[in-house]
């Protein structure tokens, strides 16, 4: 495919290099199934480009490609007509947030299987081709999820790669977490159809939200996991992740009491609703400490502590409590010379196994 060319100094993929092409049709003489990929994007004029040609170099014969932007006021929209002549749709225009966007995105969209990329990540080469494989395969499956790597603000150092994980909406309410990571899910039409799209309510857990709504409505079997490498997660101390950490926290406790509220004939759902809120703080406790909130984290450990006294392992929690206290840079240099290991989220949660006991009391102020 013949884009725009790289900016000066840029080489490998996807700037000097691409997937290999796919013929126009199957084997059997079939099209492949249409794919779409959609954008949403806000003044993300320094990475853009490079997402937008991952997608546009995948060698996928079958691709819909539709950018939705937030009416961006730096480069993004010069950047975006560049490669006008690529895309199925785009527009620049003031949104609701970043599930308005994607919604709108796949409401204008016409793909048997949907995903959304955002414009600081990328995807890898062959990421498209390999799971329209798989849905073709699997005509049960609903959901393909691969593995990702985490890179640096450069794109060029990858941190750590992650494995998929299941799609296990008990466990992940359990956890705050353990969500697959985005970029790398690919989802038939057919999802929301019967579930609907994401939440124009939250702008940071939209996805886990989505995800734990999903896993309650399919059966574990439909969904199929591949350690193939699909997509780069930029992380930088400017993403939404990181700046609202505080936000996340408040949205998280919102889809918990979403979620137990719908659900309430859900007797296993049920069994856990103390454990969830629980963790909540948990993981609002370690966002405070990471984010130099002590007030903050303590407040947090200890409803944490209150609301499930038995799920927590004390010397654990009390190095926690005393990383508080300290502060990061002492605790840094006890941790360097004690040779402990970093406690890190999303590890840092808690042991949530059979007996756990939750203060209703503490639930009801909560």
């Amino acid at each position: 495919m013949e884009l725009p060319p790289a900016p000066r100094n840029r080489v490998g993929w996807p700037w000097s290099e691409e997937s290999t092409q796919l013929p126009e049709t199957m084997p059997d003489g079939r099209l492949w199934p249409r794919v779409t990929i959609v954008t949403p994007s806000y003044n993300q004029g320094e990475f853009i480009e490079e997402a937008i040609r991952s997608v546009l170099l995948q060698g996928y014969p079958n691709l819909e490609y539709i950018i939705i932007d937030g009416g961006s006021t730096d480069r993004t929209v010069d950047i975006i007509r560049r490669y006008e002549d690529h895309l199925t749709y785009w527009v620049s225009e003031p949104d609701q947030g970043q599930s308005d966007a994607i919604n709108k995105g796949w409401k204008k969209s016409s793909g048997e299987i949907l995903a959304w990329i955002n414009a600081d990540d990328t995807y890898c080469p062959g990421a498209i081709a390999a799971v329209g494989g798989t849905f073709l395969e699997k005509n049960d499956v609903v959901l393909v999820s691969g593995a990702a790597n985490t890179t640096d603000v450069s794109g060029e150092t990858i941190l750590f790669t992650k494995r998929p994980p299941d799609i296990n909406p008990y466990e992940m309410l359990r956890r705050s977490g353990g969500v697959p990571t985005q970029p790398s899910v690919f989802l038939r039409r057919r999802v929301v159809d019967e579930i609907g799209f994401l939440n124009t309510e939250l702008h940071y857990v939209m996805d886990w939200e989505f995800w734990i709504r999903l896993g309650l409505y399919y059966r574990p079997e439909q969904f199929q996991k591949t350690n193939k490498v699909l997509s780069n997660n930029r992380q930088w101390p400017e993403t939404k992740t990181n700046k609202g950490w505080r936000e996340i926290c408040q949205e998280n406790r919102l889809v918990l009491d979403y979620i137990f509220g719908t659900f309430s004939g859900d007797r296993a759902l049920q069994r856990i609703k103390c454990i969830a809120h629980s963790t909540s703080y948990r993981k609002q406790a370690s966002l405070a400490r990471e984010n130099a909130a002590p007030g903050l984290a303590i407040k947090s450990l200890f409803r944490a502590w209150c609301m499930a006294p038995l799920a927590y392992n004390p010397a654990r929690e009390f190095a926690f409590l005393l990383s508080v206290i300290l502060g990061k840079e002492k605790t840094d240099r006890l941790k360097s010379w004690l040779s402990i290991e970093r406690d890190r989220l999303p590890d840092d949660q808690v042991d949530t196994g059979e007996g756990s006991e939750c203060s209703e009391e503490l639930m009801l102020r909560r």
